[in-house]
């Protein structure tokens, strides 16, 4: 059988030789005697060092020890005298397994000319693709599965060179990047990328040399083997900041009012949808009125109208310290999350201080403001919106600062022609009521509404013939009809203004008794609205205590003692119990 096998190598079509594992020749075939131009009887018993310059030897044995060492073949390849070949150097072992010799046996390819072109252009191919991604825009990199850098473009080697970092290659992002929590971030992405085989994208922040900051899109995609397997990540960071100037610019010309810098109604309506979905209830509203801008326009042009705008976005900006929407030509909004109507009412407060306090050299800033809440997703913003809007009514005509004032002025003013003594009435009425209102805990809406019911409860009476009203002596039974119906008339002439509802019906029912004696409806007990319960009360104390031209005066003491023997039938009992406590303090 070893003839057979001696026979087959010594016949074979390519070099052969067996060395023993101190690397001495125990045979060649003719083939290899040719190969290196010896003969084949001289080459046994020779080492690598007796045939070969020190050069080949060194790399020839180097070969043979790896094979000696590990046990494994292995596959060399070189140009040798213009012919290309491969060396395949493999182990010889025994039936037990242990290594005896080693042996060689050399492949001849002819086609060296084709393999050196395919190699040019392989080499070519590699430059072309690295010139092609250097002119790219944007950082180009690729990192294997431990997160180091194999291969920078340009770009990307220009980009940390700028930052002190002359070499990126074999390093990781902890290692080149100062912010350690964005290279433990993009080293996360890395990981995500490799794990789901999926690409990422994102915008991130990166602070320049001057404190700016420039905007990178950055993408990222597995680099995956023929079995699918991740290599790799490949990342493009590309600048868009240019792109993010100009998105940020657009949006904003979107959602802000070019004039004020409040934002507008399309993002009021954005912001508020958010605050929806996210539960963020009850969802307060402020809205705000600019006071006298007719009258600015008119008195001092569109320029200072423009600036009390302005000004007006500021000084809510400043006292809420939150978004402001300008929804209308001078209708102001302001977003309160998780925030309910009395947190809101103190935020009115505070703009309205902060509105007395602003200083302006041709007009003063004054802004009617109103609340209202949105407790559920289903209910419509804008329903809670016309809550809002109808207490800035009622605000609008308690502020004589606002031209929008001239409805309750005017009157007001009527009323004093037909009744003079009526309108230091009312006044003193109004007052006794927002005090009475405030010991009962009303609300700020609910007081407004009653001062506005208060100075306006006989506004009827403009409708009632002056000599009745002037009348000295008593009147006749088909006068004090006549009188009777300025409640029915007040509340007509309030009704007009539909945002003036309830001030309309606490002026209607302000001559109702407790005891359902009182006109115009006969109402009894607590079916009369309370407005109406409190003006009732200062109403009589007033006339009992200045008189009329049909009746005299009174003592103020005497006054309070008929409010209280009145107390249970005429008038409710709370309400002259608190009136009673007030004016004895």
């Amino acid at each position: 059988m070893q003839n057979i096998f001696k026979m087959l190598l010594e016949n074979i079509d390519f070099p052969v030789w067996i060395k023993d594992l101190n690397l001495k020749f125990i045979f060649a075939n003719e083939k290899y005697a040719d190969f290196i131009n010896k003969d084949k009887e001289e080459i046994v018993g020779l080492k690598n060092e007796d045939l070969f310059d020190k050069d080949s030897c060194s790399r020839i044995n180097e070969h043979c020890y790896d094979v000696i060492k590990t046990g494994k073949f292995i596959i060399r390849s070189r140009d040798y005298k213009g012919v290309y070949r491969q060396c395949l150097v493999t182990p010889i072992k025994d039936d037990n397994g242990k290594l005896i010799a080693i042996a060689g046996i050399i492949g001849i390819f002819n086609g060296i000319g084709q393999i050196k072109e395919k190699e040019c252009e392989i080499e070519h191919q590699r430059t072309l693709t690295k010139n092609i991604i250097d002119i790219l825009p944007g950082i180009i990199f690729y990192k294997d599965i431990d997160g180091k850098y194999i291969y920078a473009n340009k770009e990307c080697i220009e980009f940390y060179k700028k930052r002190g970092i002359e070499d990126i290659i074999g390093k990781t992002d902890l290692e080149i990047i100062e912010n350690k929590e964005q290279a433990i971030n993009f080293i996360e992405i890395d990981k995500n990328v490799l794990k789901s085989k999926q690409h990422f994208y994102d915008e991130e922040a990166f602070i320049q040399e001057d404190g700016s900051k420039s905007y990178k899109e950055i993408v990222k995609i597995p680099f995956l083997d023929s079995h699918g397997n991740p290599l790799g990540v490949i990342g493009r960071a590309l600048d868009v900041t240019k792109d993010r100037v100009y998105r940020e610019k657009l949006e904003y010309l979107s959602y802000t009012d070019v004039l004020t810098g409040a934002k507008n109604r399309a993002r009021f309506e954005a912001y508020e949808k958010k605050l929806s979905n996210e539960n963020k209830f009850p969802i307060g509203i402020i809205m705000g009125d600019a006071n006298g801008l007719k009258l600015v326009n008119d008195t001092f042009g569109h320029k200072e109208g423009d600036e009390l705008l302005i000004q007006i976005t500021r000084v809510l900006k400043e006292a809420s310290e939150l978004e402001v929407f300008r929804i209308g030509g001078d209708e102001f909004a302001i977003l309160l999350p998780n925030t309910d109507l009395k947190s809101c009412e103190k935020v009115i407060k505070k703009i309205s201080k902060r509105c007395d306090e602003y200083e302006n050299k041709l007009f003063n800033i004054s802004i009617s403001l109103g609340s209202a809440v949105k407790n559920k997703k289903e209910e419509d913003i804008y329903e809670v919106l016309k809550i809002a809007e109808d207490k800035v009514y009622r605000k609008k005509l308690l502020q004589n600062k606002s031209i929008k004032s001239s409805i309750l002025n005017s009157l007001k003013i009527a009323l004093k022609v037909s009744y003079e003594e009526t309108d230091n009435h009312t006044e003193r009425v109004a007052i006794n009521a927002v005090k009475i209102g405030e010991k009962l805990g009303l609300d700020l809406s609910q007081i407004d509404e009653l001062k506005i019911a208060a100075e306006l409860h006989d506004i009827g009476k403009i409708g009632i013939p002056e000599d009745i009203l002037m009348k000295k002596g008593k009147l006749t039974e088909k006068e004090f009809e006549i009188i009777k119906t300025h409640p029915e008339k007040s509340y007509r002439i309030i009704k007009a203004s539909s945002e003036l509802k309830g001030v309309a019906e606490a002026t209607l029912y302000h001559h109702e008794r407790w005891d359902g004696k009182g006109y115009p409806l006969g109402l009894k007990g607590e079916e009369i609205p309370l407005l109406s319960r409190i003006i009732s009360v200062c109403d009589a104390y007033d006339i009992m205590t200045r008189g009329r031209v049909y009746k005299s005066a009174i003592s103020k003491y005497e006054a309070l003692k008929e409010l209280v023997k009145c107390a249970g039938t005429q008038f409710d009992p709370k309400v002259v119990d608190e009136f009673v406590k007030i004016n004895i303090k």
